[in-house]
């Protein structure tokens, strides 16, 4: 970020000049002499007064402010320091300057100083840089809402090197930097997060895959068992080391479906930031089995694809992505009622193995997810409660 100087003239100064014009325009009408001390102090101002220009003129020229990382991604609730480093490539020091930063309030600043100002974060630091030197400010701040933020503004304010009031700098352009916050993954209602799973399709015993939602036994432990498949509460029973044993599959895909609408408006659900940290919570989970999954809502964009879409992919980066997307999602955005979501999917997309939907259900969302309860598709629903399956509306869950 680089800055320019914002006039502003000093009162004390025009005050001086104003005496010295009025003395000088008297000794010439009156040939008056001035006493050599007066000659001495006119020409100390007048010289402070040149001087203060040429400090004004030149001291934001090769100023500036770095925002060090320039990506930080943090999950709700977690604490970090952002670094401003200063840097003066000119031959004029910065001293006693004050810097003013504004940021947007998806994070918070200690000593927050924009109680009164919405939609912004704001706080004050003092700093000192000499000519070629750098100097770094640490701002703590701690992770307040999921999303995305970044300083929006900064303002620097400088005494005049030579007397005569103070400076101010006006930042020039926009800061290039960005930090995400997750939802928060690890929310005390993710421990553990509630699932009522029933037995499904898609099984195939000589395959290298299975899905963990369908367990189909125990047995006892081997050393090549992962210990996260390990039945800890029938181990206690037995005495010995069980592991759970899953129905295998020839594919598992899934396919998040997160509605942004409500079912009685144009506005986000009332619980949808509850939703975003159980689905972070689920994306963690399915990663660690490696499981392909791809995201979509029924928020519009400009792009290939229509609307808001995370393809399919599996691993820890595709995780990161998958949380980077939860971040970027506005929940106060242009969206589509989620039935019509539903055609647009059905048409455009292949039939996953696992469909998990947000939302509440209506006659129309239920028609449209018929269509892959017909193709075998495993359905799930996802709530503040937990992950259920979908159940039609005379209570028959979905086989």
């Amino acid at each position: 970020m680089k800055y320019r100087t914002l006039h502003s003239d000093s009162k004390i100064e025009a005050a001086l000049f104003f005496i010295i014009a009025v003395i000088v325009i008297f000794d010439l009408l009156y040939t008056a002499q001035l006493n050599g001390w007066l000659q001495l102090i006119i020409g100390v101002v007048i010289a402070a007064a040149l001087l203060n220009f040429y400090y004004e003129k030149n001291i934001a020229k090769h100023l500036t402010v770095e925002v060090l990382p320039g990506e930080l991604r943090k999950y709700k609730g977690q604490e970090d320091v952002l670094q401003l480093k200063v840097t003066q490539r000119g031959r004029l020091p910065v001293l006693s300057a004050d810097i003013d930063i504004t940021a947007g309030d998806d994070i918070a600043f200690y000593n927050d100083q924009a109680l009164k100002i919405r939609n912004v974060t704001e706080t004050s630091y003092s700093f000192s840089v000499f000519p070629g030197k750098s100097t770094v400010i640490e701002v703590p701040f701690k992770a307040k809402n999921r999303g995305t933020s970044k300083i929006i503004n900064t303002k620097i304010t400088l005494p005049r090197m030579f007397g005569f009031g103070h400076l101010k700098l006006e930042q020039v352009g926009t800061a290039n930097h960005e930090i995400l916050i997750y939802p928060d993954r690890h929310a005390l209602h993710n421990r553990p997060l509630k699932t009522k799973v029933e037995q499904g399709t898609y099984r195939e015993k000589n395959t290298f895959f299975h899905d963990p939602l369908l367990t189909s036994g125990s047995r006892p432990y081997r050393n090549t068992d992962s210990l996260r498949d390990v039945h800890w509460k029938l181990s206690a029973r037995s005495g010995e080391l069980m592991t759970r044993e899953y129905e295998k599959t020839t594919h598992t895909s899934w396919l998040f479906l997160i509605n942004l609408r409500s079912d009685k408006s144009f506005a986000p659900p009332a619980n949808i930031e509850v939703i975003f940290e159980k689905l972070a919570f689920l994306f963690g989970k399915i990663t660690e089995e490696e499981i392909p999954f791809k995201v979509m809502a029924n928020m519009r964009t400009f792009d290939r694809h229509q609307f808001f879409t995370l393809d399919e992919s599996s691993g820890k980066l595709h995780y990161r992505r998958a949380l980077e997307s939860l971040a970027r999602i506005k929940t106060v955005t242009y969206t589509i009622s989620f039935d019509r979501f539903l055609k647009f999917v059905k048409q455009s997309e292949k039939i996953p193995t696992h469909i998990i939907f947000t939302g509440k259900t209506d006659d129309l969302i239920m028609a449209e997810l018929r269509y892959y309860v017909e193709k075998g598709t495993m359905i799930y629903q996802l709530d503040a409660h937990g992950l259920t399956p979908f159940e039609y509306s005379t209570g028959e869950a979905v086989k």
